[in-house]
C-alpha cells in the first residue's frame, strides 16, 4: 500500500496544481523511506473541523490519546480531484498509518484505532454488549446523520423537492426515536462507560443546533430530551468538548466563507 501511495503521489507531483498536496506527497516519500528502514512514523489523519465523519475519528483518537498529526485536505467542496493522490475515494476522513497504509471510512478507522490502541476500551468485553454499542453507532450514522446531511442539501437547492424533504424528515425521526429509546441518562450515551456511541453522538448532536436554525424547525428535538441534553454531556468530557470546540470553530469559518461568497 505504501508503494501504491507513492505511485499516486508521483503522478500528483507532475500534474497537480495544488502546491500543498505536492508538499504533502513529498512528506509521504520521506515517510515511506522511514518505513523501508523499519521506522514507523506518526499516523496522519486528513480531516476538516466541521466534517462529522472526521469528527467521529478525532473523538476516538482524543479519548485514546492517539499520537496523530491532523492535516487539512485541499480547500474546496467537493474536495478537488487531485486529493485522490492521497485517497482513491477522494473523501475524508483518511488515516495514513505509521506503516504507510491508507484507511478510509470513519467506521473502519474507528475499529482500527480500537484494536491498535485498546486502552481505554471503547467497546465492552461482552460480545452482546459490543454488538449493541455498534448498533447504536450505526443507527446514529445511517438513520440520523445521513438523512440530516441529505436534508441540508435538499433545503438549499433552487427547486425544492418537498416530497423528498418530508421522506427524509420521516427517516430522521425514526432514527432519533431509536437512539432516544436506547440512550441512558448519563454520564455517557449508553451509561457509565464512554464508548463508540459517544464518538458518533457528539458531532451528530452538534450539527443539530445549526440544522434546526437553518431549516426553521426549532422544535425538532422536543420529543427527544435525552438526545437534546447530550450537549451537556459532551461539554463535560475533555476529548468530546475538544471536538465540539473544533466543530464550533469550523462552523464559524464556514459561515464566514458563505457570507463572503454571497457578497
Amino acid at each position: 500500500m505504501a508503494a501504491a501511495t507513492a505511485g499516486r503521489c508521483s503522478k500528483a507531483r507532475s500534474v497537480s496544481p495544488l502546491d500543498d498536496l505536492s508538499r504533502e506527497c513529498g512528506k509521504l516519500y520521506t515517510d515511506i523511506e522511514s518505513i523501508a528502514l523499519g521506522r514507523e512514523t506518526v499516523m496522519k489523519l486528513y480531516s476538516r473541523p466541521l466534517s462529522p465523519y472526521s469528527s467521529i475519528v478525532r473523538a476516538l483518537a482524543y479519548i485514546k490519546d492517539v499520537p496523530l498529526k491532523i492535516i487539512a485536505p485541499p480547500p474546496g467542496f467537493p474536495i478537488p480531484e487531485a486529493f485522490r493522490a492521497i485517497s482513491p475515494m477522494n473523501r475524508i476522513p483518511v488515516l495514513i498509518t505509521g506503516s504507510g497504509e491508507t484507511i478510509v471510512e470513519s467506521v473502519v478507522i474507528a475499529e482500527y484505532l480500537e484494536e491498535r490502541f485498546p486502552e481505554p476500551a471503547l467497546l465492552p468485553p461482552d460480545s452482546k454488549d459490543r454488538a449493541l454499542v455498534r448498533m447504536f453507532a450505526r443507527i446514529t450514522d445511517l438513520d440520523v446523520l445521513t438523512p440530516m446531511m441529505k436534508l441540508f442539501e435538499l433545503h438549499f437547492v433552487p427547486k425544492r423537492n418537498n416530497a423528498e424533504i418530508d421522506a427524509q424528515f420521516a427517516r430522521l425521526h425514526h432514527g432519533l426515536a431509536a437512539i432516544e429509546a436506547r440512550m441512558a441518562q448519563g454520564p455517557f450515551a449508553l451509561g457509565n462507560d464512554i464508548s463508540f456511541a459517544d464518538a458518533w453522538l457528539t458531532p451528530t448532536r452538534f450539527i443539530f443546533n445549526n440544522f434546526r436554525a437553518m431549516t426553521g424547525r426549532h422544535d425538532l428535538l422536543d420529543a427527544y430530551p435525552k438526545f437534546d441534553a447530550y450537549q451537556q454531556i459532551a461539554s463535560q468530557h475533555p476529548a468530546l468538548s475538544r471536538v465540539w470546540g473544533e466543530m464550533t470553530d469550523g462552523l464559524k469559518i464556514s459561515l464566514t466563507e458563505l457570507e463572503m461568497g454571497a457578497a
